[in-house]
């Protein structure tokens, strides 16, 4: 089964304010193109792909991020001037308008932040063809305040950074396609609970070209998995001290989101030089 045809979670077109119609872009696959299945089973209630909705300030580091006026991506706040997000979501864009401390994206909400800038920093090494090295950097054009609704998401520390935390419990949220036939993106914050697995196991689908030292992969058991509108958002480890980010949502097979087959991320633990490097956040030993 290796190299099934792979889709970057991206690009939902967002025609100047969030709305429920919005058209899927899809990016160039790995391989060859292979479309959604017309005839994709949708979920009814589901939420991401088989999971939840959000309660308002339950994921505090969630960003909305609308790309140019036109797509649309998630992120992570990472420190109170820097997203996190993929690098397929900037790659090309000019002005980035993120949303912090939303639930609803067609709702009113207290606490939450709008901010636009064009300071996007993509990684040197990003490859579209296989999707490695697909993480970026939004700086946020003034320190946003953190409250109730508005907080950073951890990141690991250095001594953490081979940890391949295969067999863990993980959770990944955002406002993608709640289901492979969905016109749009989700109005409201979604999650999903999913186990990691190893590379090798994900490897067998996807093959090793794709699959890398700096890539993860959670298992899509039950179809539960990210969808398009949910790249660049965060995979978590909810841990008592807090949520630690371990990955950044970056493709989902080309067979569908509710497949089975794994959804992939990037590893955050392998490019913590490369944050700290571009952004000065200090990351503990």
């Amino acid at each position: 089964m290796k190299f099934l045809v792979l889709a970057s979670l991206l690009v939902v077109a967002a025609l100047a304010a969030p709305s429920s119609d919005l058209d899927i872009v899809a990016l160039e696959p790995v391989t060859r193109y292979m479309p959604v299945l017309e005839d994709a089973p949708k979920y009814p209630g589901s939420r991401i792909v088989n999971g939840n909705q959000a309660s308002r300030g339950q994921f505090p580091h969630q960003a909305a991020l609308y790309l140019d006026g036109r797509s649309f991506c998630g992120g992570s706040l990472i420190s109170t001037s820097w997203i996190l997000t993929a690098a397929h979501c900037t790659l090309n864009i000019g002005t980035v308008t993120a949303h912090l401390g939303a639930q609803s994206l067609n709702s009113v909400e207290s606490g939450r932040v709008t901010l636009a800038t064009r300071n996007l920093i993509n990684h040197a090494s990003y490859n579209p063809s296989n999707l490695n090295n697909d993480i970026s950097l939004v700086r946020l054009p003034s320190a946003v305040a953190l409250n109730a609704f508005i907080q950073l998401v951890h990141l690991p520390r250095h001594s953490q950074a081979s940890t391949t935390y295969a067999g863990v419990a993980s959770q990944v949220s955002g406002w993608g396609k709640d289901s492979d036939s969905a016109a749009g993106v989700s109005n409201n914050l979604n999650f999903v609970n999913l186990n990691i697995i190893t590379n090798a196991v994900c490897a067998q689908t996807y093959g090793t070209a794709v699959i890398v030292g700096s890539t993860m992969c959670a298992s899509g058991a039950g179809g539960r998995s990210t969808c398009n509108g949910d790249s660049g958002g965060p995979l978590v480890l909810n841990q008592a001290s807090g949520y630690l980010q371990i990955g950044v949502v970056s493709f989902v097979s080309g067979a569908g989101c509710a497949s089975g087959n794994p959804s992939g991320y990037v590893r955050t633990g392998h490019f913590l030089s490369w944050i700290s490097a571009n952004t000065g956040i200090h990351i503990a030993n």
